[in-house]
């Protein structure tokens, strides 16, 4: 899981969401596993339903749910194809029955939508697997959301990634909200991922995820296809193979840009650049040993090696007798120094 500590680097969870762009081909889920593959995506999200779990005979959909329906031996195909190689699969699941077949197919993650957001049956069997959870909060009130969490935190050890964002085929802009990623990590205490719905011909979709990463998110989905041409299922917000590529390489370098999270220790490149560029207490000009230092002593210069005071430590020069002769842009240290205006009155005596 990639619960960040404080202090480390997060490189985000990369998932690509196959949805139903398969088309209700097995062959052309692979062929799907397979570009997630090579464009170097964490995970492979399959969708699974019963069309009969899903809507009524009479609803618009369901003509086009049962072309795009595959059976559990497809699925078992898919999910064989992907563990040939080093990626992990996800099951958006959409009813008991295909989240029963997910975890006989002993996926790595569980994905529930905003649909099921408010349905405890769902919310307590995902739960209970003890797997991560990505929890879809899209359209959702933040009171529905806590008692989501009430519920899973009461049945079970999952853990829980809340997803922010909704899919209007595609998403304006306008409305993909991402500030929202900041408002759910602050009320939940939970890792935030972000599931990007906008319009994959839009050049701002190949990086809108890095506002995501800013604002602190663990996850990034997104959706993939093979051809956005075609006009399939859910081709929206798809990324082609190529552009699948880009955007992964355009996720990890992001990632290390935006470096670690909260307050950390100096790092070899932090010592490199204060040699480089922070300013030292020297002698403006040469100073023979049992001068008064005055303000007009000193000189606030960088130097070529990390040695010397910060120029915050002046008041603690002025007004000391220089106990040594020090060269001009010669650092002047504390032990350059009297100790006290009593040790200067002492040493004059």
């Amino acid at each position: 899981m990639n619960y960040a500590p404080e202090g480390a680097t997060l490189s985000p969870f990369l998932i690509a969401e196959m949805a139903c762009a398969h088309e209700g081909e097995p062959a052309r889920a692979r062929k799907l596993v397979d570009a997630a593959v090579a464009a170097g995506f964490d995970a492979i999200q399959i969708q699974i339903f019963r069309r009969t779990h899903q809507v009524g005979p009479h609803h618009r959909l369901y003509p086009l749910l049962g072309k795009l329906e595959l059976s559990d031996e497809a699925w078992e195909s898919i999910v064989a194809r992907a563990r040939q190689y080093e990626i992990d699969v996800y099951v958006f699941a959409y009813d008991v029955p295909s989240l029963e077949l997910a975890l006989r197919l002993g996926v790595d993650g569980i994905k529930l939508s905003s649909a099921d957001l408010s349905n405890p049956e769902m919310l307590r069997m995902a739960s209970a697997t003890g797997l991560p959870v990505t929890l879809g909060t899209g359209a959702s009130t933040l009171d529905e959301v806590a008692e989501a969490l009430d519920i899973m935190r009461t049945a079970g050890p999952a853990r829980v990634i809340l997803m922010h964002g909704m899919q209007n085929f595609p998403t304006s802009l306008a409305d993909a909200q991402i500030n929202r990623i900041a408002l759910l990590r602050h009320a939940f205490g939970l890792p935030v991922g972000y599931q990007d719905h906008t319009d994959a011909e839009l050049p701002i979709s190949r990086t809108i995820d890095m506002l995501a990463l800013g604002l602190g998110a663990t996850h990034l989905e997104k959706h993939i296809t093979l051809s956005r041409a075609e006009k399939g299922t859910d081709y929206q917000a798809a990324l082609e193979p190529l552009e699948m590529v880009d955007y992964v390489r355009t996720m990890r370098e992001a990632a290390l840009a935006a470096g670690a999270y909260g307050l950390h220790a100096l790092n070899e490149s932090d010592h490199r650049y204060r040699v480089f560029q922070k300013k030292r207490i020297v002698a403006a000009r040469a100073i023979p040993a049992g001068t008064l230092l005055t303000r007009e002593h000193l000189a606030f210069l960088r130097q070529d090696a990390d040695v010397g005071l910060s120029p915050a430590y002046a008041d603690d020069l002025i007004g000391r007798m220089l106990a040594r002769d020090v060269d001009a842009y010669t650092p002047i240290n504390l032990d350059d120094v009297a100790e006290s205006a009593e040790h200067v009155y002492l040493m004059e005596a």
